[in-house]
């Protein structure tokens, strides 16, 4: 993008750095170009000598030759391959380093379509730049940071203005077919955050990540990426460009970090500052500041299509959902003779309308926010002929959601503009969505965002543009999938469509939330309970309490097996549920207030090294739990750790930071500064702690943002010595908030002696919409009654009058109530199932009468403070002994170890310290340690608690074990010939992990027989492999069958039977000595319940042997693009050929051919690999030539087609001709979707001339058409005359599970 010329004094003189020796030149030297073609001074310094330069060391062949200020915010460098090197600071710590071998200025990124990654303004002032030089280096400083430039080498330094360096570019960056590398220095005790929404991640020390949307929507899955990640050390790198790269965190070797992307020139910005919120402000700076969500965004929303399906009456009364007529009813796309949805209700089929929906939750007293009424292919929003017509329709079911608090949104499947070819139930006019019907919700999804980055972001900045146009300065509230810097600035992000009702989608969401934060995506969801499965109770309603503390909540219906409203799943969870979204109701004001500050900075969900940074908060140990704003510490239920039946568990492993916290649901006091464990979580209760200091802001519980009490405020106070804290508030649905329309509240607490002040600030308040007068309520907990209140409003002081009910509290005004025992389960209605009374501790409640809070400060003084709850973990007294280790009942392994002690009497619990880490409140007699490292002696020490204090020291040393899967083949991959549970597919078998379960899928009762394909991703000579059913047994324990063994899936070997015992022992195979495969085949003929399922499957290599990869030709141990590189070059090689000996390693048919077979061992792995499938191809190809016969100078011309063509990954084949008959032209290509093409035209040693067409897909790409396609055409000249008579040979269709089909 363009920026403003700056032009420079002309006065300014040329300077020369000769020998390291300044000398002036004339005045009136020309002014030299920059980049956006400024006039500007000219200074330069060159090398001292050509004789010097001739001795100088040139280490990698890109020595810097000549350095020159070119204006005020830019230094030019000039390598000795004349190649010029762009530095353009951005501000005094933000520089843009740019590089174009092809010698093209500085420009937006290469993208079709064209699209703005930084903001129209992005620079900053530059204070100062200056620019030195010597024989061995160039040092441009500005007043932060200064970069000293290696002659030599090409690489750089960073510093700040300290000293100290920041970080180090080795070398110069280099560039080759993978695109362009960047080689830093990787530091010990150095983390590393951002990539976007990097699935089940958020710290990539020692990782790999990709920044490319990989389309997996589970762990380990890229949805949203970010060319954007930043260091402890205090820097962050963006690269400008919309094209994949891989960000190699010191995983491949540990003190390097190694960046790439796919372009051929370098253009990338970095940025220095102190915190990680300065290094993200500065990221906002140039890609623009995260979107402040209008208030109803942070409420539920609702997603289904209204305008599609049919409704007929379930006969069994087990049908998909019962309506309000109290008959249960099944839903179909098909017309298959039912009641036809619609928006309004208006064909007499109310209680399959959109409007019934919203009524749904408000009969059900469910707070619900916003509505898409189209969220499905095919649905549309309205059944009229014209596009003027549904959008009439939009605008009455508009209407009648906002007059029940409700916004209303649109799912996009096509266009936002018209498009005549398209019909009218699809067509889209965003601009009369949103001025006509009152659109205010766009949801953006890959039906429609299409490939690329850049179309994503233009679909979401367009929309952004025209909401508030056309919308009476509407904010806008997107929902986009496809995200990449600068998303946030118009969108928020969501993770994709998983399939739920499984522990699993919480647990590795709660990192890749943290993670999106730190990479610049504050505003980040996932589908509530996935989008497929549900029906789990415990799930579901665990679910919907961690994201009461986050930002969104989306909950797509009408694409599972069940409905996805909050009641839908019955018993305790319609209340439970309630509670939860009415909490989220309530903590508005906190939550907005947190938002409104990751505008600039810090995060909403925020992971702990940013309350405490120290080296188990900045690696991966407290994954699973975060900070929400300021005072919240949540710990989610993410796992089945020892629940019960009804779902009551406990959580292990929550980290506290120094100080002392509060259990927000009981009033419990922890101390921090360590790890609690045993943390009790019934059923209804998510662990929530809050600091002991803090200031909550709140609102009355309501079910839309139209319901909130404007003027009233409520605040909840936490006091121990007092704090800070503060109230920010806008209208919450306009783009007034940019304009600086907003309110601010100061707010703060101080305790000296018992004596609690609370100081409210008048309100600094500049939007309209805002209520002067409010009533002030306070929540202050205590522990006991305090002995008197005051109060001062303004310059005068309020008698506050105590009550003695909850009842006379609510009606009167300048009162205050001690209430002894808050029952915080307030929301179960008539009928419903409970889980009783949760009492809390003790609350002082004080309502103040309204004023003026803009005019007036509040003072409320308590006098008689007291906030010390007792440890009810703490009930034994009198002396402790120090534990013994039992050795005997310790656990080794080798990546975890369980140290236990004996039996302490008078001992509440036990604590563990490990590591520098105390791990605290252990009421058992053991403890698990993991992620430790193999045959390593560790050292521990445990204690006893109690009442009276602890006990001492006892000191002991386990160590783990030799890892008994050393020798287990790692990587493996298998698919079945059966459908999988999802979240339980067979990567479940190979991760390693016995807490974890493969299993076919539930619905499926009769998946016996069936077909399991193991890929050990190399051939191995084999020694065993294990099997490890469930622990009980049960469904799905495979009990007999066969197993056959192959190098190429082609070729089998005898299959060989095994029974097994119904039991949960480890099953074992035991291969011949001289067995080698790259796959085990299992045909399964009997497990129990006729479904398959396990916890691990292990395959042995023989100890001491390596496995050879398929398709690792160039024979350096991994199978990446240099592989593809030289398949092109050998495609078609036969044996027999002078050097197909050379590459034989690479024929991994065995059928004396490089062909697609071959070639496709490579492809697979490429591009973060193929999804599993158990799907085979099938069909052949058809020739079809112009000419029967042809003479001289005739174009002869062979159409190739498919025939019956299914799951074509790949294809090849040999087409042999004489080379003094016919000359090869060409291919045509038609229909071969995005396939490399390594058509090679070969003479054979024998002399025969050969043409070998050969197409092979990358990764997960596009398969090719089903059916008959037309795919490509060959093109020859005819030298002489002839019969046709060429005929394919060693025709191969490739799947992408590497099955063939020959024709």
């Amino acid at each position: 993008m363009k920026q403003s010329p700056s032009i420079l004094p002309n006065a300014l003189s040329l300077l020369t750095l000769v020998g390291g020796v300044a000398t002036a030149a004339p005045a009136t030297a020309q002014h030299q170009k920059t980049i956006d073609t400024a006039e500007a001074s000219n200074v330069t310094a060159l090398a001292q000598t050509n004789q010097k330069l001739a001795t100088s060391p040139d280490r990698s062949g890109q020595n810097l030759v000549s350095a020159r200020k070119i204006n005020e915010t830019t230094i030019e460098l000039l390598n000795n391959q004349q190649q010029r090197i762009t530095l353009d600071f951005y501000g005094n710590g933000i520089f843009r380093l740019y590089l174009d071998p092809a010698g093209r200025a500085p420009h937006n990124p290469e993208a079709t379509p064209a699209a703005d990654i930084l903001v129209e303004n992005p620079r900053r002032g530059v204070k100062s730049l200056d620019l030195k030089g010597d024989a061995n280096n160039f040092t441009v400083t500005t007043p932060q940071v200064t970069l000293v430039f290696d002659r030599a080498t090409g690489g750089f330094v960073v510093k700040k203005a300290s000293g100290e360096e920041v970080f180090q570019s080795l070398t110069a960056p280099t560039f080759d077919k993978d695109g362009t590398h960047l080689t830093l220095a990787n530091h010990d005790g150095e983390y590393f955050y951002g990539g976007g929404v990097q699935n089940g991640r958020f710290s990539h020390r020692g990782q790999v990540i990709a920044i490319e949307n990989t389309n997996n929507w589970v762990d380990g899955g890229v949805a949203s990426p970010t060319p954007f990640y930043w260091s402890t050390k205090g820097y962050g790198m963006m690269w400008h460009t919309f094209k994949p790269g891989l960000y190699d965190f010191g995983n491949t070797q540990g003190n390097l970090v190694k960046l790439r992307h796919a372009e051929q020139y370098l253009d990338v910005f970095f940025m220095v500052a102190e915190r990680p919120e300065a290094l993200l402000s500065s990221f906002y700076q140039l890609t623009g500041n995260p979107v402040l969500l209008p208030k109803f965004g942070f409420y539920q929303g609702h997603l289904n299509a209204y305008n599609r399906d049919y409704w007929t009456e379930a006969k069994d009364n087990r049908g998909f959902m019962k309506m309000e007529d109290g008959k249960t009813y099944n839903e179909s796309q098909k017309d298959n003779g039912g009641i036809k949805e619609s928006l309004n209700g208006e064909r007499n089929n109310y209680q399959f309308s959109a409007r019934a929906a919203i009524d749904r939750y408000l009969n059900n007293d469910m707070p619900l926010g916003w509505f898409l009424p189209n969220d499905g292919y095919g649905a549309g929003y309205g059944q009229t002929k014209t596009l003027d017509g549904n959008i009439e329709n939009l605008r009455q079911f508009g209407d009648y959601a906002r007059s029940k608090g409700v916004e209303i949104g649109l799912w996009t499947q096509s266009d936002l503009h018209p498009k005549d070819s398209i019909e009218a139930l699809l067509q889209r006019d965003i601009v009369k969505e949103v001025g006509t019907a009152g659109v205010r919700v766009l949801k953006t999804d890959v039906a429609w965002v299409g490939w690329g980055y850049s179309f994503g972001l233009n679909g979401v900045a367009d929309v952004g543009r025209i909401m508030p146009k056309y919308g009476n300065n509407a904010r806008p509230f997107i929902i986009s999938l496809d995200g990449w810097a600068g998303t946030q600035r118009y969108a928020g992000i969501w993770s994709g469509d998983q399939t739920g009702g499984d522990w699993e989608y919480i647990r590795f969401h709660i990192p890749t939330f943290i993670g999106a934060g730190l990479s610049g995506q504050p505003n980040i969801t996932s589908d509530l309970d996935g989008i497929f499965g549900g029906k789990n109770i415990p799930v579901n309603v665990r679910e919907f309490q961690w994201k009461t503390f986050t930002p969104m909540e989306l909950n797509m219906d009408g694409w599972g097996s069940n409905p996805k409203y909050p009641h839908a799943l019955g018993g305790k969870s319609i209340a439970l549920n309630r509670w939860y979204l009415k909490l989220k109701s309530e903590l508005l004001p906190y939550a907005y207030t947190a938002a409104a500050e990751a505008v600039n900075g810090k995060p909403m969900i925020r992971p702990m090294f940013m309350e405490e940074s120290n080296a188990y908060t900045l690696g991966k140990r407290t994954q699973y739990q975060f900070m929400y704003g300021d005072a919240f510490l949540v710990a989610p239920i993410y796992q089945n750790t020892a629940a019960d039946e009804q779902g009551n568990d406990r959580r292990d492993g929550i980290y506290l930071p120094k100080g002392n916290w509060v259990d927000y649901f009981t009033g419990d006091i922890y101390a921090g500064g360590r790890i609690i464990n045993h943390f009790d979580a019934p059923l209804w209760k998510l662990p929530v702690l809050v600091k002991a200091d803090a200031i909550i802001p709140m609102a009355n519980p309501n079910n839309t943002p139209a319901e909130i009490k404007k003027d009233l405020r409520i605040f909840e106070i936490y006091a121990e010595r007092g704090t800070k804290a503060g109230l920010y508030d806008d209208d919450g649905k306009t783009q007034a908030y940019l304009e600086g329309k907003r309110a601010f509240t100061e707010l703060k607490t101080t305790v000296k002696k018992q004596v609690l002040t609370l100081d409210i600030d008048r309100t600094m308040a500049q939007f309209p919409e805002f209520v002067k007068s409010q009533q002030t309520e306070l929540r202050i907990n205590v522990s006991k009654a305090p002995k008197k209140l005051t109060a001062t409003v303004g310059d005068a002081k309020v008698k506050l009058t105590q009550v003695s009910t909850r009842e006379e509290f609510e009606q009167g005004t300048n009162v205050w109530f001690y209430d002894a025992k808050p029952n915080l389960n307030r929301w179960v209605r008539a009928g419903e199932e409970s889980v009783g009374e949760v009492i809390k501790n003790p609350q002082v409640l004080v309502k103040l009468a309204a004023t003026d809070v803009t005019e007036n400060a509040v003072s409320v003084t308590v006098k008689g403070f007291e906030f010390k709850t007792p440890n009810r973990l703490l009930v034994h007294h009198g002396k402790l002994a120090a534990p013994q280790f039992n050795k005997q009942q310790s656990k080794a392994q080798a990546y975890t170890l369980q140290p236990a002690w004996d039996a302490v009497e008078n001992a509440d619990y036990y604590e563990v310290e490990h590591e520098g880490q105390i791990y605290s409140t252990i009421r058992a007699l053991n403890h698990l340690f993991d992620d430790l490292a193999p045959v390593t002696n560790y050292s521990f020490r445990v204690r006893a608690v109690n009442a009276d204090g602890a006990s001492a020291w006892t000191d002991f040393q386990l160590s783990t074990v030799k890892d008994p899967l050393e020798w287990a083949v790692k990587g493996v991959k298998a698919t079945t010939s059966v459908q999988n549970q999802g979240g339980q597919g067979t990567d479940k078998l190979f991760d390693r992990d016995l807490k974890t379960i493969w299993h076919t899928s539930w619905s499926n009762q009769q998946a016996t027989p069936f077909e399991m394909i193991v890929d050990l991703r190399s051939v191995n000579q084999l020694e065993r492999m294990e099997y490890i059913p469930r622990e009980d047994a049960g469904n799905g324990t495979i009990l007999s069958g066969s197993y056959a063994l192959s190098t190429d899936r082609q070729n089998w070997s005898t299959p060989v039977a095994f029974n097994w015992e119904k039991d949960a022992t480890t099953k074992t195979v035991k291969f011949n000595e001289t067995t080698a495969a790259r796959y085990v085949k299992l045909n399964v003929d009997k497990a129990v319940g006729n479904f398959g399922s396990g916890r691990e499957m292990y395959v042995y290599r023989r100890p001491g042997t390596e496995g050879v990869m398929q398709g690792d030709i160039n024979r350096d141990k991994r199978v990446d693009e240099n592989d593809l590189t030289s398949y092109m070059n050998y495609t078609g090689l036969r044996r027999g050929d002078g050097d197909f000996d050379y590459v034989a390693i690479g024929d991994i048919n065995n059928n004396g051919l490089i062909d697609a077979y071959d070639i496709s061992c490579v492809g697979v792995e490429l591009d973060g690999g193929v999804r599993n499938s158990s799907d085979k191809v099938r069909g052949q190809l058809v020739l079809t030539p112009n000419v029967k016969t042809y003479k001289a100078g005739d174009v002869v011309e062979i159409k190739v087609s498919g025939k019956d063509l299914h799951y074509v990954n790949a294809l090849s084949f040999g087409l042999p001709y004489k080379a003094d008959e016919l000359e090869y032209k060409g291919i045509t290509l038609k229909g071969m979707k995005d396939m490399v093409n390594l058509t090679y035209d070969r003479l054979h040693t024998s002399g025969q001339k050969a043409l070998y067409p050969t197409f092979v897909n990358r990764g997960n790409n596009f398969l090719l058409e089903e059916g008959n396609p037309e795919l490509f055409t060959i093109k020859f000249v005819a030298k002489k005359a002839g019969k046709f008579n060429l005929k394919a040979v060693d025709g191969l269709l490739i799947d992408r599970n590497l099955g063939t089909a020959s024709f």
